[in-house]
């Protein structure tokens, strides 16, 4: 080993051993925790990393095992913690990890269950990439850990009062005053603590964090979803039972709705907390609904108006959350439970609705648009002439749509040629009706070809055709090529 190389590896080590001694005062320790965090990657891109994560990880699950969960974020103490899950999750997936992976997981698993809503979501990240690297043996933990996760959905309906109706705020007279075991069991998000007794009369009024406990954080319940969801892709034969068990907590968790009072009652964040638990509870439905359609399509009335509800409900700043929700949705519309959403689907051609209302929201108009004409055209035979006259209307409108890219114009051309044929069967009973719609259709058809004509046709013919030789103009390829549109557009 170089001496240049040696020098910080031993400071390191020492940083090591002030975190494994007792009696180093928590300010210590934090510094040396920083120092360590700060100069990682040197470290383990040393030729002592090896020997450096044995003794690393022995201190470092020591101080997680021993210690208490900390719920003030600013404790020094939640700082401490916090830091050592973040260089666990960036420990490099090597061969000289496999050894540690049972004891790293085991570990994770007491966090999810006792520590903050900070730590525990590392801890989340660190099972996941665990789990997709090394692939564990199955153990008895693992059926632990989907008990856990069905708890906490079963657990959630008793909360939704408790989540909306309480103040994201606490006001005390003195940091004494504060009771963790009174407030820790409403907390769902994180709150801040006011206090009113200043140091001085200059100084302001200090303020600190409550951390939820993960068990209860709408942060986690937003992460355990795809846990689960690798957990089968790892151990499909072992629990599929368990995941199973699942379906009436994920339809009972996607219908929960709260009042127009408590949402307006509670801070916006807590708000889009709770949605989108839901909605990442509905992509848990959406991969698993082939694996167990018939128990789902036998539910399958809670899972429409679960989705329609989301989206009556999804708040217009969250742009990444209906995203989401329509993707959800598009591979659910991909199955056989598409038959169930047509008594409702004349809701959806309802743009508020569909897409909701906001300027954030412009960006996912076309994902909206082709997830409502795959259904659309999965159930056309299937659909009323009042809903083909929506889909009519709806599509038509994107048709002549300039801010829409060409492929969804093209998309929506395809769905409403392939409507034709429905609305001639329905002209049989409504001839007036059908017939109307039918003209519409032609006259959309003609009116985007007249467009093409005068406005894009004139472009290609420049770029292609114009310019046939360095001086000469090819009057002939022009008038053949432009000959068909002008028949059509006179």
């Amino acid at each position: 080993m170089s001496v240049s190389e040696s020098i910080p590896v031993i400071t390191f080590r020492n940083y090591l051993n002030i975190l494994n001694d007792p009696s180093a005062k928590e300010e210590i320790k934090l510094k040396a925790t920083q120092e360590l965090s700060e100069h990682f990657e040197m470290i383990i891109q040393s030729s002592s990393y090896p020997s450096f994560l044995e003794t690393s990880l022995k201190i470092f699950m020591r101080i997680l095992q021993e210690g208490d969960p900390q719920f003030i974020q600013e404790n020094t103490m939640q700082h401490i913690r916090k830091l050592i899950l973040e260089m666990i999750h960036r420990l490099p997936i090597t061969e000289n990890l496999r050894q540690h992976v049972k004891s790293i997981i085991t570990m994770m698993l007491k966090i999810l269950k006792t520590d903050n809503e900070e730590n525990v979501l590392v801890s989340l990240r660190i099972i996941i990439e665990l789990h997709k690297h090394f692939r564990p043996s199955f153990n008895p933990e693992i059926q632990l850990f989907l008990g856990f996760v069905k708890d906490i959905y079963t657990n959630l309906p008793n909360h939704v009062t408790s989540i909306f109706e309480t103040s994201n705020d606490i006001w005390l007279g003195d940091l004494t005053e504060l009771n963790l075991e009174s407030l820790l069991p409403e907390a769902y998000s994180v709150k801040t603590i006011h206090v009113e007794k200043q140091l001085d009369s200059n100084s302001q009024q200090p303020t600190y964090t409550l951390l939820p406990r993960g068990i209860l954080s709408l942060k986690v319940l937003q992460e355990l979803p795809i846990i689960v969801v690798l957990m089968y892709q790892i151990y499909k034969n072992a629990v599929h039972q368990e995941v199973s068990e699942f379906i009436p907590l994920i339809l009972t968790t996607i219908n929960l709705q709260p009042t127009v009072i408590q949402r307006n009652s509670t801070q916006k964040e807590t708000f889009v907390d709770f949605m989108g638990a839901q909605i990442k509870t509905l992509s848990f439905l959406a991969y698993i609904v082939r694996i167990f359609q018939e128990v789902v399509i036998a539910n399958s009335l809670s899972v429409t108006n679960g989705m329609l509800n989301l989206m009556a409900n999804c708040p217009k700043e969250a742009a990444h959350l209906r995203k989401e929700l329509l993707i959800a949705a598009r591979h659910i519309f991909a199955t056989d439970l598409r038959q169930k959403f047509i008594p409702s689907i004349d809701k959806l051609f309802d743009e508020d609705l569909l897409i909701g209302k906001g300027v954030t929201l412009e960006s996912i108009r076309p994902l909206a648009y082709s997830t409502l004409a795959d259904l659309a055209h999965h159930v056309r035979q299937s659909l009323s002439l009042d809903v083909l006259i929506k889909a009519v209307n709806l599509f038509s409108k994107n048709v002549h749509d300039e801010t829409l890219a060409v492929g969804i114009q093209t998309m929506s051309c395809k769905l409403l040629l392939n409507l034709v044929d429905c609305l001639r069967h329905h002209s049989e009973l409504e001839p007036q009706r059908s017939r109307q719609i039918l003209s519409k259709l032609l006259k959309v058809f003609v009116k985007k070809f007249e467009t093409i004509a005068k406005i894009q046709l004139p472009l290609i013919v420049q770029k292609w055709f114009f310019p046939c030789s360095k001086t000469m103009f090819c009057m002939e390829k022009f008038e053949v090529f432009l000959l068909p549109s002008v028949l059509l557009c006179s």
